[in-house]
């Protein structure tokens, strides 16, 4: 089976070259499509570049709207394989733990998304508030996805692409960064998901995107507004 990879890439710059040059080396991996959208530094030239250096494998396309979710479901209109690799630019999930991420995936054609709450964490890798935000996260939605406790936020995801033909819009649409949408419409369309221990560690360029309190709230919506649709599809299937 092979892979295609989208790269959200904002701020990225400093990080991009070296991860291409890992991303490109793996063979299962048959094109990358990086997405660029709403930089401050030089990432969409630096992408370009190494987009010229890598012609028969990297494409680089600009993001038309706002946002990490708003770049993956841009870049998914471009791949052309079955199962697609989410590939976050920051760098704070090693290569080798992308590896088995991918390795899983392969092995078992299924959905595979890694789980940080299960692996080796960096010392100030995720901030406190963070951290035990997606402890209660994963808590909350144990019983949606009858699983046990895992880590939904982490970016790197293995997902069939035609999943990005099915996401609900009234709950896409509130979900700050889209993880919570894509695990929602993966279980209501009857994919099997598993969840991979993967390392973190602290980012080594820029500064994070994420509004941690304000994307809380929207997360805290978004999972109300999940919960509802699924207790709206068991009354209606009883």
């Amino acid at each position: 089976m092979k892979i295609s990879c989208l790269v959200p890439a904002r701020n990225e710059q400093g990080r991009l070259s070296k991860l291409i040059s890992d991303i490109v080396s793996i063979e299962d991996i048959s094109e990358v499509v990086i997405i660029e959208g709403g930089s401050v530094d030089d990432t969409y030239l630096e992408a370009l570049q190494i987009a010229g250096i890598h012609s028969e494998k990297v494409q680089v396309i600009k993001q038309p709207g706002v946002g990490k979710f708003d770049a993956v479901k841009w870049g998914a209109k471009f791949v052309n394989e079955d199962f697609l690799v989410i590939w976050d630019a920051d760098g704070t999930v090693p290569l080798d733990s992308t590896i088995a991420v991918l390795n899983h995936a392969i092995a078992t054609n299924r959905a595979t998304v890694g789980n940080r709450l299960a692996g080796k964490m960096e010392p100030g890798a995720m901030q406190f508030f963070n951290y035990i935000g997606n402890w209660f996260f994963a808590l909350v939605w144990s019983p949606i996805l009858k699983n046990r406790p895992v880590d939904l936020l982490c970016g790197t995801k293995v997902l069939p692409t035609r999943i990005f033909l099915q996401l609900p819009n009234f709950i896409e649409k509130y979900d700050p960064y889209g993880d919570f949408t894509l695990l929602a419409t993966l279980k209501a369309n009857d994919f099997k998901i598993d969840f991979v221990p993967v390392d973190y560690e602290k980012r080594q360029y820029g500064e994070t995107n994420i509004r941690r309190w304000s994307g809380g709230v929207q997360l805290l919506t978004t999972t109300f507004l999940v919960s509802c649709w699924f207790l709206w599809r068991r009354i209606k299937n009883e």
